[in-house]
């Protein structure tokens, strides 16, 4: 599946109806941890890798991730957070996405590619 894939359904997770940790913990654990931080542009590099720092740093119980352990242990205000940093990362990386396609379409000089429909009548 293509990163760009992978961040918008994360973000599909995040604004369904259930609870913020839910939320979070599904977008992190079911699709952003099989993301690495070079399958982003170099610019989001760092800003990925402290995403998922902050998801992973508290020591998981038995039967649980390090992302569930993480989730379990902050506060509603702390997750929201979180999730605002996730949706502000995947419009950065659209905003990228879209700058460098649009910048690499040349316009087309048409005028060679022109057909006439109608014979020009003399």
């Amino acid at each position: 599946m293509a990163v760009s894939e992978i961040l918008h359904q994360a973000l599909t997770h995040l604004v369904s109806n259930q609870p913020v940790k839910q939320r979070v913990t599904l977008a992190f654990s079911m699709l952003l941890a099989h993301v690495e931080a070079l399958d982003l542009p170099d610019n989001l590099h760092a800003d990925y890798r402290e995403l998922m720092e902050t998801v992973q740093s508290v020591r998981p119980l038995t039967g649980e991730t390090a992302i569930q352990a993480t989730v379990r242990k902050m506060s509603p205000e702390q997750t929201q957070v979180i999730a605002a940093n996730l949706v502000q990362l995947v419009l950065a990386f659209e905003r990228q996405a879209h700058s460098h396609s649009s910048l690499r379409r040349e316009p087309r000089d048409l005028s060679d590619t022109v057909i006439p429909l109608f014979a020009v009548e003399a």
